[in-house]
């Protein structure tokens, strides 16, 4: 027998992964969160598949489903979850019992209704300058939680909290919100992100929870509390001056080599930076066999003229080598060069490491399986 469990998203069937959804076709039983899981994705459900809700079911009874499960000789349950399991899904319980039992089984990720949220309210939940910080939490309840992560304590940082299961204690979880946020926070409660029955309430602090109470909300809800429900920041990074030095940094990077030994290596950094959208010119000697972008007769020259003409280096050459064809003049302005060992064991950037050659450094020794050998301070 084999168990997957599958976080089912937060109620649109569409949401569903195509991964749950194959999960779900093909197996023989699938039990259930009742009210929790729409019904429309128990469509997908093959018309001989057992069906079971676990609604109102102890830990013990499901674990007793699993046993008759597998002495009935069922080759596929799938448990399904709503939203994604990863957090107050009470999985851990069910994969410890599976493991002593030697049942297989596998986890399969769902779309969060937090997701669902922010998609409903079209708000992004973290924003420059505003907050960078998502606090997912639930309030004290059966079972509990350490008293440093009360809401009260939490609200202190200030960032982008979500609540899950509070919204039938919303006068109580607004009490303690009112420790970390001023009492004109905006906030937000999604009834039933993605569903048919979706409801979204906004106020502030000051009323918000009398306003849940008259919509007669008192379950199936996320509060959403924080400046990025109003305000946004401008990211900087798809800025006119950031797309301007990447376009620079994507032309400018020549890789040189003078041996036939160093054309393996040579080819694999040009491929790593490819991957990550640096455009690279592969500069050789003329008495290698291999067609390079570009040969030179004088790879000690061309590294000098590429360094004149501020071009990125990266050689896999003896670093006394570069350090005597490279003419630093001025810190702001020189590009970045990074040196390589024909042994493709070391990756070292040997100027300008805070304006580049660190960066690379690192990217291209994770790309070869190298070691970075930082020298500056990091």
């Amino acid at each position: 027998m084999k168990v997957v469990f599958i976080g089912a998203g937060p109620g649109d069937p569409e949401l569903l992964t195509l991964r749950g959804k194959r999960e779900i076709e093909s197996a023989d039983a699938i039990i259930y969160a009742g009210s929790l899981i729409n019904d429309e994705i128990l469509k997908f459900v093959k018309p001989d598949a057992i069906l079971i809700d676990s609604y109102g079911k102890s830990r013990d009874e499901i674990f007793d489903i699993y046993e008759k499960m597998a002495e009935e000789g069922k080759e596929k349950i799938v448990r399904l979850h709503s939203g994604d399991t990863s957090f107050y899904s009470a999985i851990q319980e069910q994969i410890e019992f599976l493991t002593a039992m030697n049942v297989e089984f596998e986890v399969v990720p769902g779309v969060s209704s937090f997701s669902a949220a922010s998609a409903a309210l079209k708000r992004e939940f973290t924003s420059p300058g505003i907050s960078q910080t998502l606090i997912i939490t639930k309030p004290y309840g059966k079972t509990g939680k350490p008293a440093g992560e009360s809401i009260k304590e939490l609200s202190k940082h200030g960032a982008t909290m979500i609540v899950f299961l509070g919204v039938h204690l919303i006068d109580d979880v607004v009490s303690e919100l009112r420790f970390g946020y001023p009492p004109e926070t905006t906030i937000a409660v999604v009834h039933k992100a993605s569903w048919m029955e979706e409801k979204i309430i906004k106020g502030t602090l000051e009323d918000i929870a009398e306003k849940v109470k008259n919509a007669g909300i008192k379950s199936q809800s996320l509060i959403i509390v924080g400046d990025v429900l109003e305000k946004s920041g401008v990211s900087k990074l798809y800025s006119v001056e950031e797309a301007s030095k990447l376009e620079e940094r994507k032309a400018k990077i020549s890789i040189f080599f003078i041996s036939q030994k160093s054309v393996t290596i040579a080819k694999k950094v040009k491929e790593v930076l490819s991957d990550k959208g640096f455009n690279a010119e592969l500069i050789c000697s003329e008495n290698i066999s291999y067609e390079c972008d570009k040969k030179v007769k004088s790879v000690f020259s061309a590294i000098r003229e590429s360094f004149r003409e501020k071009k990125n280096i990266i050689a896999i050459l003896p670093l006394g080598i570069v350090v005597r064809a490279i003419e630093p003049k001025k810190k702001t302005e020189d590009p970045w060069v990074v040196c390589i060992d024909e042994n493709g064991k070391y990756v070292i950037p040997v100027l300008n490491g805070h304006r580049g050659a660190n960066e690379f450094s690192k990217l291209i020794a994770e790309g070869i399986s190298a070691q970075a050998v930082i020298t500056t301070s990091e």
